[in-house]
């Protein structure tokens, strides 16, 4: 099982969702990589953030944790919490559905599917 490449990114929680690319790269069972995404909470303004990931894969579940991130665009000052997310690998490992949870205990609905692969360097 490989999940090193480019995945669509949507996830909805209580106050809104984000939508957005997934980077991984996988070497043995860990990932890293980085998910950009746009994120959407109720009536506020919508921003952009880059989130540096690390995580590992064990069978058909794939644990994926926040370690860093930065906003690149924003109309105002963001509070963000790095999520910790388990995921279920379905669909020949195409497709990753699971929950998330914050720093806050805020949880929310994750789905990845799989845009490509990369060849492994």
């Amino acid at each position: 099982m490989d999940l090193t490449g480019h995945w669509q990114f949507f996830e909805r929680f209580e106050f809104g969702f984000d939508v957005g690319i997934a980077v991984f790269k996988q070497i043995d069972l860990q990932i890293s990589g980085t998910i950009v995404y746009s994120e959407y909470i109720n009536e506020d303004p919508p921003f952009i953030i880059s989130v540096d990931i690390t995580g590992e894969v064990l069978d058909d579940r794939v644990i994926i944790r926040g370690k860093s991130y930065e906003i690149i665009e924003s109309n105002g000052d963001i509070e963000y919490e790095l999520d910790d997310r388990i995921g279920f690998i379905e669909n020949d490992e195409d497709i990753i559905v699971g929950k998330s949870i914050d720093d806050q205990n805020l949880m929310g609905d994750f789905v990845l599917k799989r845009i490509d692969r990369l060849k492994k360097m």
